[in-house]
């Protein structure tokens, strides 16, 4: 499908791995999408000026495999000139979209001006959008927030957006100014979707693709972020909560592709924080995990977790 209708076309409701800075890296894509291979998924967010002025180092944060198609590249930043720049790459690169990042939270990306703090600036959020939407033939996309303390500008600037050249838009049910704490407000995503003629999907609080589905309504899909942690199975049609044992091959995976991708070294320190989440809920817990975070090698990983299935007791689901 063209780069224009791509989201229009895509099957109802989409559902997406959301991107997460740290998280949604190539191995853990490549787990979510073994668990449902019908999902969306996004890179963490990389930085336009990043793959502007030192594309082959910044490109390998990147790189994915052909079995996470359709993966869409998330950027950041506030240049339109860099934008373009970014835009060309990841076509280049094979991508099935680019999505531009309007909403992180993070207080380094908004003391820079990127992410949510283009909400305060419409004029230029929507000059980014334009310039990567006439510079490539991918489907452009946008990822925000209700807006900056309250949802007063959402419909101005989700229209905007849409002139610019957007032709799907995500959005965060809460503000900057929320926690995470705070329930995610969905209501404020029914009432814009009635004015949009691009496809909207919700993101915020969701714990699984049945909360997503009841949180649907109207709406052409939703994203799952944090709660996909540790939890790749939050997108499976058919056995949601594993048992222990059955998690195990994704779990040796996912390591698997995490140090084939960067290395041992880099893979291992890397997946610890995973292998963590892992193993939430289970007996004796916190033993295992005072093991997992120490491991230095693909063999280690596939030892603990094989004693840990020998040791564990098979529990129905």
């Amino acid at each position: 499908m063209s780069g224009s209708l791509f989201w229009t076309e895509f099957p109802k409701p989409i559902v997406a791995l959301a991107p997460m800075e740290g998280y949604s890296d190539s191995a853990f894509r490549q787990v979510c999408k073994a668990v449902n291979p019908a999902i969306v998924t996004y890179t963490e967010f990389t930085s336009a000026d990043g793959l502007h002025h030192s594309p082959d180092r910044v490109r390998k944060k990147l790189a994915f495999k052909s079995t996470e198609k359709p993966v869409i590249a998330q950027i950041f930043g506030k240049d339109p000139e860099t934008f373009v720049s970014a835009a060309k790459l990841i076509e280049d690169m094979g991508f099935s979209g680019i999505d531009l990042n309007m909403g992180c939270p993070a207080k380094k990306v908004v003391k820079s001006e990127h992410g949510v703090a283009l909400r305060k600036n419409h004029t230029l959020a929507f000059k980014l959008i334009e310039s990567v939407a006439s510079a490539t033939h991918l489907p452009v996309s946008v990822k925000s927030r209700l807006g900056w303390e309250d949802d007063s500008d959402l419909d101005a600037f989700c229209l905007g957006a849409q002139s610019a050249g957007a032709s799907m838009i995500a959005i965060h049910a809460r503000t900057y100014a929320q926690p995470y704490k705070v329930a995610a407000q969905w209501e404020s995503l029914y009432r814009l979707k009635d004015k949009l003629s691009i496809p909207l999907l919700g993101n915020g609080g969701l714990t699984g693709l049945a909360d997503g589905y009841a949180k649907l309504k109207h709406l052409d899909g939703f994203l799952i972020g944090q709660a996909a942690m540790g939890n790749p199975w939050v997108f499976s049609t058919t056995n949601p909560t594993p048992s222990f044992h059955e998690k195990i091959p994704i779990i040796k995976a996912h390591a698997r592709y995490l140090i084939d991708d960067k290395g041992e070294r880099v893979g291992c320190r890397e997946i610890r924080k995973h292998l963590v989440t892992y193993c939430k809920l289970i007996p004796n817990a916190r033993q295992w995990r005072s093991e997992l975070v120490h491991v230095e090698s693909l063999d280690a990983i596939e030892s603990v977790l094989d004693r840990m299935a020998d040791t564990i007791p098979q529990l129905p689901n």
